[in-house]
């Protein structure tokens, strides 16, 4: 590295061994390292020219320490010199990465969120849900790390692509309205397009093929194999369109609904909407929803089945109104909730 060559020619310099051509060196890399140069002639200005003058092995009428003090200074010179490259060539560097991340967005169990984004896209966020963007955001590219749940309405600009990047996928799109579901604990990962065009890849094999979703169509990729083991990237998106595979599928969803009906869209308009999900899969909605946490005493009621649609009811009001198609009773302590055949 030029840094390390640096602080070699410094350690000869300072020991006055160094050569003519390596003093014209030392002189450009002076000037390439601006704050090693002010440093430098700190250090060393008051016995000798600038370093922009060092062009041949300089004379001194100034005591010289000994060679094996003078070695002993440029030692501790380098050290110093190597303390401070690491925090300003990657200390620094670290800490700007941290830095351009400290925008983030949290919706907190049972809350429903809305942001605008600094280009004018509009973003909800369901509950539980968090999302990351960067300082950077819209310089070159419009990027996002979305855990959880959120809704997308991408501003338009075709010079800028917009990026969710949701657990092991990245979509892309220009402008658009789309539904991305990536909750950490959950098996799949969904995409569901409304409006506009979505490109889906992997993000850990960008080589992979790539599925492009249309409006009305839905993508859900399953995080594991059904032996438990983690999904081959290439064969998980070695599929067409409007296929199905053990990895990955994409479906239609219908056209004749009000997105406020649309089982993937309807929390946005504050609707939680479920249709034929089993008891299993309607609590994990509810405990998002109401946060609250909920149990079943017997397996047999996680295999219910329900349709239907909560709007403003509260956590008591919506068992009530299961209650009337199951047969089951429940216990509310505070935020617990425990159900149980009657």
């Amino acid at each position: 590295m030029e840094e390390n060559r640096l602080w070699v020619l410094i350690a000869r310099h300072l020991s006055k061994e160094i050569s003519v051509d390596e003093s014209e060196e030392l002189r450009q890399l002076l000037r390439q390292y601006s704050f090693y140069e002010d440093k430098f002639n700190k250090i060393i200005g008051h016995s000798e020219p600038p370093a922009d003058q060092l062009s041949s092995p300089i004379k001194y009428k100034a005591y010289r320490l000994p060679k094996f003090w003078r070695r002993v200074v440029a030692a501790a010179f380098i050290a110093s010199l190597a303390g401070l490259t690491y925090y300003f060539f990657y200390q620094r560097k670290a800490d700007e990465k941290v830095l351009a991340k400290e925008n983030e967005v949290v919706s907190k169990a049972g809350a429903r969120t809305k942001l605008t984004l600094p280009d004018g896209t509009l973003v909800w966020l369901n509950a539980g849900s968090r999302l990351t963007y960067s300082n950077d955001y819209n310089k070159t590219l419009r990027e996002v790390e979305l855990e959880g749940e959120g809704f997308f309405d991408v501003a338009k600009n075709a010079e800028r692509p917009f990026i969710v990047h949701a657990s092991s996928l990245n979509i892309q799109v220009v402008g658009t309205e789309f539904n991305v579901k990536s909750y950490p604990q959950d098996e799949t990962i969904e995409t569901t397009l409304l409006r506009g065009i979505i490109e889906i890849s992997r993000k850990d094999d960008p080589t992979a093929p790539k599925v492009i979703l249309k409006p009305n169509e839905k993508l859900i990729f399953n995080k594991q194999r059904e032996d438990g083991k983690q999904v081959d990237s290439a064969r998980a998106f070695n599929t067409s369109q409007a296929t199905t595979t053990r990895d990955i599928s994409v479906t239609a969803i219908s056209r004749n609904i009000p997105d406020s009906n649309k089982v993937e869209t309807s929390w946005v308009y504050n609707r939680l909407v479920f249709d034929g999900d089993s008891f299993q899969e309607l609590s994990e909605k509810m405990e998002r929803w109401y946060n609250v946490k909920i149990s079943f005493s017997n397996e047999e009621l996680t295999h219910y089945r329900f349709k239907g649609a909560f709007v403003n009811e509260t956590i008591s009001e919506a068992l009530d109104a299961l209650q009337l198609t199951a047969d089951f009773n429940y216990e509310i302590n505070n935020n617990e909730v425990r159900l149980f055949r009657k």
